[in-house]
């Protein structure tokens, strides 16, 4: 009695539990559980992490996505039936297993697409940019492997319905009080090596040519943000600790 549990498996990110064992090919072990547990994406769910017993910890790619494009569905800004996320990881995402694909030699001077017909996060993105937009929106995802150990840079495109919004502005007013989203100044490209081994996610939001296209550039660490240093700020919330308690330590660089 009074446990509560953080998952940083697969097991507590989808709602459905048809969903869940399509795409992870094998049957929920505790199906009965997922009325109550709460999606851990702080900048989404504090209050609901704040309380809860369980809380799913969000998988890495839809971490960066969802921060990247969740401002611009909250306000209505963008078509929903057209969404592309073009996101490149470090070989780590794929774990510790010995896989022929991530071996030093096959991945190093490398660079592919993988996973394109179909990838276990795009339900995870989805589900989370369908809440937001209040309908089911369109979504393509591709993930690349990069040449890299930890890192996940997300490109996101999405064209605008109101091209009169301050899209900087807007970013910059929703993640003014979080402490793990940094928004970049205006023209700003984001590197992966600049959150290395921290727990921030780097946004900078771009209009090429002014147009009615918008480009979000996400970068986050995979292993921190997009997993354990996700974990720890869903524990601080739940045990009513500083949200940044063991979290504050600066990117590695070089």
């Amino acid at each position: 009695a009074g446990v509560k549990l953080i998952d940083l498996a697969a097991d507590f990110r989808l709602r459905d539990p048809a969903v869940w064992e399509k795409w992870y090919g094998m049957p929920h072990a505790c199906p009965e559980l997922l009325a109550e547990a709460v999606y851990g994406l702080p900048e989404l769910n504090r209050e609901r992490i704040r309380k809860a017993r369980v809380v799913g910890n969000p998988g890495c790619y839809p971490t960066a996505v969802q921060l990247g494009f969740l401002p611009l569905i909250e306000k209505g800004l963008i078509d929903t039936s057209l969404l592309v996320a073009d996101c490149k990881s470090g070989v780590s995402g794929a774990g510790r297993k010995a896989e022929v694909h991530t071996l030093f030699s096959e991945a190093s001077d490398n660079f592919k697409a993988y996973g394109v017909p179909g990838h276990r996060h795009w339900p995870e993105i989805r589900q989370g940019l369908d809440a937001a937009a209040g309908n089911a929106v369109g979504l393509t995802f591709v993930p690349h492997l990069t040449p890299m150990i930890r890192g996940i840079h997300a490109t996101l495109y999405a064209r605008l319905t109101d091209k009169s919004a301050d899209l900087q502005a807007l970013y910059a007013q929703r993640y003014a009080n979080e402490p793990f989203v940094d928004v970049l100044p205006a023209k700003s490209h984001p590197d992966t090596r600049s959150v290395r081994a921290s727990n921030v996610c780097r946004i900078a939001i771009h209009r090429p040519q002014d147009g009615d296209v918008v480009v979000v550039l996400a970068v986050i660490d995979n292993l921190v943000k997009g997993a354990a240093g996700q974990a720890v700020q869903n524990m601080n919330i739940l045990f009513g600790l500083d949200e940044r308690t063991g979290l504050e330590a600066p990117a590695l660089l070089p």
